[in-house]
């Protein structure tokens, strides 16, 4: 009986792979990543920001480590502010950041201010900060350049609150350097977990981040390509020779062909790209995603009752669920909407463990709806 199975198997899939429709399906799959992977390699960073240092070792070393970091904000140096201010003015750059040349004293009065050593005089202003509007990717800019200044500024309320509190005569510099980086600034202010190693790996680019769901609703259009072809063999009576009994088995073999065809190329290109988490999570997650998804798209089939409506409902359902399931975006008002689709568990499962034990109801759950909608028809008919 397995042997049989298996036959079947090969015999679809050499049927499958003989129509032009389900080869442009799994040809999408690396075109999509190679295509990815060349804009990725290109500038694509949200946000241009002119460097611009007056001359102090403080400020170089800030505009060297902002240069160096991988980031969706792009820096570049300047000589000047004029020369960057001409470039803002020209829609060349987005804002434009000047360290001055006293860049230390600054920080230091700065926080001599915060730590009350100077009274209540207003604080002065330690980088100049020049923009053409103010909107809300230049705001998150900014918290850029507050992570860049931390470090100074960070030691600098430390020396003045030393001073203020305990060394009213003053201790030097190298001094409270030596016990600030050994004693104060050890360990993590966050604890990063990795729950999405898969789409940390797979590359620092944010077009990366939402490949993965795309690929996962590709899998899913293969079973629904194949759950039509299904259909179109039906209005054919292709199938008039077997016996009812087995239609079932059949077409879910039918989609299980096409959706397993489509998982093996994205599994291989999760592994190529990095957006793999790895063996173990990675295979389960998979094989319940096809079970379900193969499920999924036989009641599709079995509610749209025609060919006609079928191919018209597809495309609608592929941007509905391109939407709704959290692949580019997770909006927890529309949570009940993503439980109805497959690859909202696939996605969230890495993140939290109770979408794993979810998804393993869901997919009873649709093997079960599926098995009624099987039986209800084969009474009917």
């Amino acid at each position: 009986m397995r042997s049989n199975y298996f036959k079947l198997f090969i015999l679809l899939n050499k049927r499958l792979l003989k129509k032009k429709s389900f080869i442009v399906i799994l040809c999408l799959i690396p075109l999509m990543v190679f295509s990815l992977k060349l804009v990725s390699e290109r500038e694509s960073g949200i946000v241009r920001i002119a460097l611009v240092n007056e001359g102090s070792k403080e400020g170089e070393q800030i505009v060297n480590s902002l240069l160096e970091r991988d980031s969706v904000f792009l820096f570049y140096e300047f000589d000047d502010e004029e020369s960057a201010r001409e470039a803002l003015l020209d829609n060349r750059m987005d804002a434009v950041w000047v360290f001055p040349r006293d860049h230390k004293e600054k920080v230091s009065e700065y926080a001599a201010v915060l730590t009350g050593a100077e009274g209540k005089k207003k604080s002065k202003r330690v980088v100049t900060v020049i923009e053409r509007e103010d909107n809300v990717l230049l705001q998150l800019s900014r918290m850029e350049l507050f992570g860049a200044l931390y470090s100074d500024l960070s030691f600098s309320l430390f020396k003045n609150y030393i001073d203020l509190k305990f060394a009213p005569e003053g201790v030097s510099d190298e001094t409270l350097h030596g016990y600030y980086d050994n004693n104060v600034n050890t360990g993590t202010l966050f604890d990063y977990r990795d729950g999405v190693a898969g789409v940390a790996q797979g590359g620092s680019n944010y077009l990366f981040a939402p490949l993965k769901g795309v690929l996962l609703l590709i899998v899913l259009l293969g079973g629904l390509a194949a759950s039509m072809y299904y259909r179109d063999d039906l209005d054919k009576e292709i199938f008039t020779w077997m016996p009812v009994g087995n239609k079932w088995v059949f077409e879910h073999v039918y989609l299980l062909t096409a959706l397993i065809d489509c998982a093996v190329v994205v599994l291989i290109t999760f592994y190529a790209t990095g957006l793999s988490a790895g063996i173990y999570p990675e295979l389960p997650l998979m094989l319940m995603f096809i079970l379900s998804g193969c499920c999924f798209c036989s009641i599709i089939r079995k509610v749209t009752r025609n060919l006609k409506s079928l191919a018209t409902f597809i495309p609608i359902l592929m941007l509905l669920m391109l939407v709704i399931c959290p692949v580019f975006i997770y909006l927890r008002q529309l949570r009940v909407l993503q439980l109805i689709f497959p690859p909202t568990y696939y996605l969230m499962a890495p993140n939290n463990a109770v979408y794993l034990n979810y998804f393993v109801i869901y997919s009873a759950a649709t093997i079960a709806v599926d098995v009624l909608a099987g039986l209800g028809s084969r009474c009917s008919s």
